[in-house]
């Protein structure tokens, strides 16, 4: 009987022990089941995450780029005038880490402009890469106007700081004494303009020499107003008067400055294109031998067409005159480029060079007044991010010519430069209306 019951209790024994491992082994493979789902839920889901539909949202990412590019180039400009007010009240020394971070600023804000170049180009771009494009449009952009604040705010501070205020009142009437001086010649300047060049060229500018002088009206009278205001103590509060006499002495001089700038382009223009009137009648002579002995009629053909572009050009600048010589230097220069083309297989390397290297003066001259016309419109915050990407290309393009030790890759670069400031004066009077 004690046998037996010994048996019994061994076999409960077992039996136990069989149910527990049963149970630890169902209990192992809940919890692996339960975990292989779970790693695959997470490794879907991330999946997912890391590859959403690449068009989704796009358009609207590319407006924020674009309304994140305006306001990084008005800040930019701001800053430029803010630069310029810091130097002229504390010196070059003192606004050297603002002047570097400008220049951070402006290199990032290219690259930026570069990358929506690409968003823009006729090459249409992945989805994937347009998204790429346009978070690192932001990303410069922030990063730009990060720079800046940071720079304008220290400046802000330190004309907290007034006790160099009699100095500053000093400075203020020396420098308005001089801009005041350049009233009569910029008056001068203006006359010669208008009689000499088309009405549209100076109208721009027919505001200017009155907008300088009710400027310096205002400088003067901020001036005088701050040195009434100077304790004998030292301790002064005429930070504002200052600041104002300040920013309507660097309107006063950026008019006069405009005035100037746009003499000194014009009359560039106008050497300029005399001296490619002067060059093309001589090419017009070797396209016309080089028509004769064209290897066939096609050539013959493209040369024949050419000559007689430059011909109703040439015409038409000699009935003119300079009136508007960028204009004309745009007309002349196609017109040479048609030739040019049409020349290419009949002039030698040699030729081909000094033409080009003759061609490249007036079309760098062209470029650049087509730059100047487009920076004075985007002065306004109503130009948008299209206008500003293309005259950023054509300040690039403008670097390479520029840079270009070959001339025919220089002129090459130059004619991008000039079509893509038209573009963007086109845009930029588009959007501002």
């Amino acid at each position: 009987m004690t046998q037996l019951s010994s048996s019994v209790v061994d076999v409960r024994a077992a039996d136990e022990l069989v149910r527990g491992v049963a149970t630890a082994g169902v209990t192992v493979i809940v919890i692996v089941a339960a975990l292989l789902a779970l790693g695959l839920f997470l490794l879907f889901r991330r999946r997912a995450g890391a590859q959403p539909t690449s068009a989704a949202g796009l358009d609207s990412l590319e407006t924020r780029a674009g309304v994140a590019l305006v306001h990084a180039d008005q800040a930019l400009s701001g800053s430029d005038d803010e630069l310029g007010f810091a130097v002229a009240q504390f010196g070059e020394t003192a606004t050297a880490e603002f002047a570097a971070a400008i220049t951070l600023a402006r290199t990032k804000l290219t690259q930026a402009f570069r990358l929506k170049q690409l968003l823009d180009d006729s090459v249409p771009e992945s989805a994937q890469k347009r998204r790429e494009y346009a978070l690192q449009v932001i990303a410069l952009c922030e990063a730009a106007e990060a720079a800046l604040d940071a720079k304008n705010l220290d400046f802000s501070r330190l004309r907290t700081d007034e006790a160099n205020a009699p100095a500053a009142v000093a400075s203020l009437r020396t420098r308005i004494t001089a801009a005041t001086s350049r009233l009569a010649p910029v008056a001068t300047t203006l006359d010669r303009l208008r009689g000499t060049f088309e009405p549209s060229l100076s109208a721009a500018y027919s505001s200017a020499l009155g907008d300088a002088e009710r400027f310096l009206a205002a400088a003067s009278a901020a001036t005088e107003k701050a040195d009434s205001g100077l304790s004998p103590a030292g301790v002064n509060t005429v930070a504002a008067d200052l600041a104002e006499a300040e920013r309507t002495l660097h309107e006063a001089i950026r008019s006069l400055d405009a005035v100037d700038g746009a003499a000194a382009r014009l009359d560039d223009a106008a050497r300029a294109l005399a001296s490619l009137v002067e060059t093309t009648t001589t090419d017009l002579a070797e396209a016309r031998v080089q028509r004769d002995a064209a290897p066939d009629a096609e050539t013959g053909a493209a040369i024949i067409d050419a000559i007689d572009d430059i011909e109703r050009t040439l015409a038409e600048i000699a009935a003119t005159g300079s009136l508007n010589p960028v204009a004309s230097l745009d007309r002349l220069g196609a017109a040479v480029a048609s030739l040019d083309t049409a020349l290419a297989s009949a002039r030698n390397q040699a030729q081909r060079l000094e033409h080009a290297r003759i061609a490249l003066e007036g079309t760098l001259v062209s470029a650049r007044s087509q730059l100047a016309i487009v920076h004075g419109l985007t002065k306004s915050v109503r130009v948008g991010a299209d206008a500003r990407t293309r005259l950023a290309e054509a300040e690039r393009q403008l670097m390479l010519a520029e840079a270009e030790a070959d001339p025919v890759e220089a002129l090459d670069a130059a004619r991008r430069a000039v079509t893509n400031a038209r573009d963007a004066d086109a845009l930029a009077r588009y959007s501002s209306h």
